[in-house]
């Protein structure tokens, strides 16, 4: 008996919306400038509103996604709770933020969209949102390969006494 493997298209649902198709590198370079914002203007209100909605957009935008896949994803609120709390809690809040989205990240593309995610956890503790993204990435290409794939219908071999033709119709 021959078993044909499912090609990595076939893994992905289409039930779900695709994954931010942004790339990580440019994730990176607008942490970089929010960070070099930070050490070179002066301390304001306004840098201090610039900076935290540049260094907060993506990861509210990426809680709002995981939202739409699962409803009981509770990260956007903490996300929005880091953001609206200020200086004195936001670390910690956001330390809280990066494992929620990690935890639904694994549960979605492990239990609903089974294609085996792993994440490594100083990674994610170094890089959180651009070390997902650079997965998300991945994944947003390899999904967009697939949509354009038509829908396949595998059929399995039929069986040898129905093909036979000792049996009467």
């Amino acid at each position: 008996m021959s078993r044909v493997p499912n090609p990595p298209f076939l893994r992905y649902r289409r039930a779900y919306p695709p994954p931010p198709r942004l790339h990580w590198l440019l994730l990176l370079l607008v942490g970089s400038v929010g960070a070099v914002m930070a050490l070179t203007l002066p301390a304001s209100p306004l840098r201090d509103l610039a900076i935290g909605a540049l260094e907060g957009a993506w990861p509210i935008y990426l809680c709002v996604w995981l939202r739409k896949v699962d409803a009981r994803s509770t990260a956007l609120y903490w996300a929005l709770a880091a953001l609206v709390t200020g200086v004195l809690f936001s670390w910690l809040l956001w330390i809280v933020v990066v494992f929620e989205v990690r935890e639904d990240l694994l549960d979605h593309y492990n239990r609903r969209e089974p294609i085996g995610l792993r994440l490594n956890l100083p990674l994610t503790v170094l890089l959180s949102f651009v070390y997902f993204q650079y997965h998300l990435c991945r994944i947003a290409r390899e999904k967009a390969a697939a949509a354009a794939i038509p829908d396949v219908v595998v059929e399995p071999p039929a069986a040898d006494w129905e093909t036979s033709s000792e049996f009467p119709d």
